[in-house]
């Protein structure tokens, strides 16, 4: 079985369930670690990289999966979404052409909990996974509550280039 049916196998698996699709760290640094095998047996022009939002290693099965993705750039640039699949835009309203080059702050507004926002940040400054709820807004305003799970995608060499973001709904706000 390829990396891309494994992840395809795990999201739908998890989606499926009457549990969270990403209750914990440990499965969002599972969906990463298959996303670092999927980038590893993508063409070497596929991977993208410096400042160019480009992610030419998405696979159907990272399009079609029903959870919510976006996948980012470099730390260091201020995590850049390179990509982002059907489930977000559904999800989020925003197009990929919409969000490619920005950072997943743009879904912040009024109400979104600092503290939960602090995490997130806190594990992206020690290149952790970790899981938070939070309300985000959608393109047309309007509020929603998410699971928001993110993980560092390792390359080969273990070294850190790309984040994962998961959503998924909690409450319609």
């Amino acid at each position: 079985m390829t990396a891309s049916e494994e992840l395809a196998e795990l999201l739908e698996t998890r989606h499926a369930t009457a549990e969270p699709t990403i209750p914990s760290p440990a499965v969002a640094e599972s969906v990463a670690a298959h996303l670092g095998e999927i980038r590893a047996a993508a063409p070497p022009a596929a991977e993208g990289g410096g400042d160019e939002p480009a992610l030419d290693w998405a696979t159907e099965a990272i399009e079609e999966t029903p959870v919510s993705m976006a996948i980012s750039g470099p730390a260091y640039a201020d995590n850049p979404i390179w990509y982002v699949n059907d489930a977000f835009e559904m999800l989020t309203g925003y197009d990929e052409g919409d969000v490619l080059g920005e950072n997943l702050r743009l879904l912040q507004g009024e109400t979104t909990d600092a503290d939960a926002v602090a995490d997130l940040r806190e594990a992206i400054d020690i290149w952790a996974a970790a899981v938070v709820e939070l309300d985000n807004y959608r393109a047309d305003g309007s509020r929603f509550r998410n699971r928001v799970a993110i993980a560092p995608i390792p390359d080969e060499t273990g070294t850190i280039s790309n984040w994962v973001g998961l959503q998924e709904v909690v409450d319609n706000a």
